[in-house]
């Protein structure tokens, strides 16, 4: 051959089907010897791939994990969290209908519900899922899906899971989990009856700040309605990152188990500093759901502990400040400990009343536990509130 022609030619090197760690299947596409056997992969007579867009090794290996961590038939990799969030609210509900979204809720997945899909003719309405009465009338209502958290972003309310999931069912209202926050160490929302379960796996699965993934878990036949959205509307996830993912996934039980445990004992202070005025963490006797959160959980209450401060935003932004270990980060999951100002970043998308009716002020700080030594992270926020 030419050089030319020797230098654009495609590497020949067999794939070890025994690596220890999984290769990177960094491609866009794949090649075939001839049209039939592209024909039977397409027309799923044969497994394989054909294009990223609608699969990849790296995808399937992430996905087979979070769906057996999540006991689930399968899963389905997303570019981001959000993009999880919209392809499973459509799969779940593919005419425009109503959302119920839990009053204490991310705000990103407001955004979805007010900003992408109330313009098609779906309707956002908040529910108060700790009033079993308002539940039932608000399910009893035309075709609906309601969205919950397994953990609420970010003051820690903990529903009861159970009983709404199948409330909704006996209405006939399928429900969608996100299960970020617990992650499936402390909870999985399908053993319950969740029709599909969402995370974002930038957060505590990925668990190192430097990816952006989201995953969908549930029935074969419901992944299979997502993976359709996903495929067509190009929610395609990036191979490299999926291959960070795994990795960061495999060490979930060991982050979780030291973070939870950090951020109870990190709670506990908080409690006793002058300059707290409230801290929200389910593991905490003094938060409304400890009860709910000791039956429905399991090996902990999470890594995300939040706080309001006496002195208001002045007090946040000194505190913020005077920090030397935390660092100041609009996200969470990280294995070291950050801080979030959810008013400003999170929840950004409510409006000032929507912010005052499920508690988040401009006093409000969201802290995402790493795994650092429990003693450190203690003595740096008692350091920065004194």
């Amino acid at each position: 051959m030419d050089f030319y022609t020797r230098a654009a030619s495609p590497s020949e090197t067999a794939t070890p089907i025994n690596a220890v760690s999984p290769p990177i299947f960094q491609t866009s596409v794949y090649a075939f010897r001839d049209i039939d056997e592209v024909d039977a992969l397409l027309g799923g007579e044969r497994q394989g791939y054909s294009y990223t867009r609608g699969g990849n090794p790296n995808f399937e290996g992430l996905a087979q994990l979070i769906a057996a961590l999540e006991d689930t038939e399968a899963a389905v990799v997303t570019a981001s969290g959000t993009a999880g969030l919209f392809a499973a609210i459509l799969a779940l509900m593919p005419r425009p209908s109503r959302i119920l979204l839990a009053r204490e809720i991310y705000g990103g997945t407001v955004g979805i519900a007010r900003n992408l899909l109330t313009p098609f003719g779906y309707r956002m309405e908040w529910v108060d899922t700790h009033d079993a009465e308002a539940m039932d009338a608000a399910l009893s209502g035309p075709p609906a899906i309601l969205v919950m958290e397994s953990i609420s972003n970010p003051l820690g309310r903990v529903s009861p899971l159970k009983e709404l999931i199948a409330m909704a069912h006996a209405h006939g209202v399928p429900v969608l989990v996100d299960n970020t926050f617990a992650t499936p160490f402390h909870a999985r929302p399908a053993t319950w009856g969740a029709d599909l379960v969402v995370h974002s796996v930038t957060k505590f699965i990925g668990g190192h700040s430097d990816l952006i993934l989201g995953v969908v878990a549930g029935s074969r036949e419901r992944i299979a309605s997502v993976n359709s959205i996903v495929d067509s509307a190009g929610f395609t996830p990036d191979p490299f990152a999926s291959w960070l993912a795994l990795r960061g996934a495999r060490t979930l039980a060991l982050r979780m188990d030291r973070s939870s445990s950090n951020a109870l004992q990190l709670a506990h202070a908080l409690e006793g500093m002058p300059a707290v005025r409230r801290v929200y963490y389910p593991g905490l006797p003094s938060h409304p759901d400890h009860g709910l959160a000791q039956r429905l959980l399991t090996r902990g209450f999470g890594s995300i502990v939040s706080l309001s401060l006496n002195g208001g935003f002045s007090a946040v932004q000194r505190m913020i400040q005077t920090l030397q270990l935390v660092r100041f980060v609009p996200s969470l999951g990280d294995v070291s400990t950050t801080v979030s100002h959810p008013a400003v970043a999170s929840h950004r998308e409510l409006s000032p009343e929507e912010k005052v009716a499920v508690g988040i002020d401009a006093s409000v700080v969201r802290i995402s536990v790493g795994i650092e030594d429990a003693g450190d992270i203690i003595a740096d926020f008692r350091q920065a509130l004194a």
